[in-house]
């Protein structure tokens, strides 16, 4: 991907706690873990500790671990004689065969000797501890790699991102198409704010780059939006009634939620959105003004 894939961009509290550890840890040597869901952001992150470390202008290596077989990973680590002061990368190490674990544990064994100074930086999007207890995971491989652990949260969890991330990426991918930047109406941003992401900031490039080749320049409302976003499990629908939790609702804010997702699933259709809620069109168009909802 290109350059904008690489940026790391957010205010929520979650991103920042993330990347002020990830800033911390890049002063030192110390090996890093970095954990989350795929298409969350691993590789970026683990570039900005490398960025903003002491290695900076020594050469940053990425070796993919899914799908590659022993031989193959044998080579690649083979080939980090030419990093020598930089920085290592193994994308989904919890991919690698036991066999290859072991070839990875000897390396490191090697290179902690000083047979070659490198920085190691592993990512995996699943719980390696548990491997370990099924004995999938060497343990001494464990915790060689868990010494400083950074999670990168993912995208549901940083929904006050999403439009920052949304209009960053659309001006880069308008810029390498050679297009103009979409806008978006209110409500488009609202739906895309519900949505859960599960392919997290890959998916929303991926959705960015479709809405910059189709709809250059034109202004996105909810019914431009594919069709798996606006009925995805992201409008947080539930089947049943509602159960009050423990620690109360805020009324107000639950009222104007409702209604931004019910313009979200009728397509910004004012009248359709009221018989979603059991709402005349009038009653809607007054609780809209109330909440300053836009379409």
């Amino acid at each position: 991907m290109g350059n904008d894939y690489n940026r790391l961009l957010g205010n929520s509290p979650a991103f920042q706690r993330t990347l002020h550890a990830a800033r911390m840890v890049a002063s030192t040597p110390a090996p890093v873990l970095v954990l989350g869901e795929r298409g969350a952001g691993k590789e970026q992150l683990a570039r900005e500790v490398h960025r903003v470390g002491r290695r900076r202008d020594m050469s940053f290596s990425v070796i993919k671990c899914a799908g590659m077989s022993e031989e193959l990973f044998v080579q690649k680590l083979s080939e980090t004689s030419d990093l020598n002061g930089g920085t290592l990368f193994l994308d989904e190490v919890s991919e690698l065969s036991i066999t290859a674990q072991g070839r990875l544990v000897h390396f490191l064994e090697a290179s902690a000797e000083g047979e070659l100074d490198l920085r190691l930086i592993a990512s995996t999007s699943q719980e390696l501890f548990t491997l370990v207890e099924s004995g999938r995971f060497r343990e001494d491989l464990y915790y060689r790699l868990h010494v400083v652990p950074l999670e990168m949260p993912p995208l549901r969890e940083r929904r006050d991102d999403i439009v920052l991330l949304l209009k960053q990426l659309s001006a880069d991918l308008a810029r390498q198409h050679g297009r103009r930047v979409p806008a978006y109406s209110v409500s488009a941003r609202n739906l895309l704010k519900s949505y859960s992401w599960p392919g997290n900031i890959r998916e929303l490039r991926n959705f960015c780059e479709r809405m910059v080749i189709l709809h250059g320049g034109e202004k996105i409302r909810p019914e431009d939006i594919p069709v798996e976003i606006r009925t995805g499990d992201g409008q947080r629908k539930s089947e049943g009634s509602f159960t009050l939790p423990e620690g109360g609702v805020d009324l107000t804010a639950l009222e104007g939620d409702m209604i931004q997702q019910a313009l979200a699933m009728a397509g910004g259709n004012r009248s359709k959105a009221a018989r979603l809620l059991g709402l005349t069109r009038d009653t809607m168009l007054y609780r809209m003004q109330k909440h300053a909802i836009e379409v």
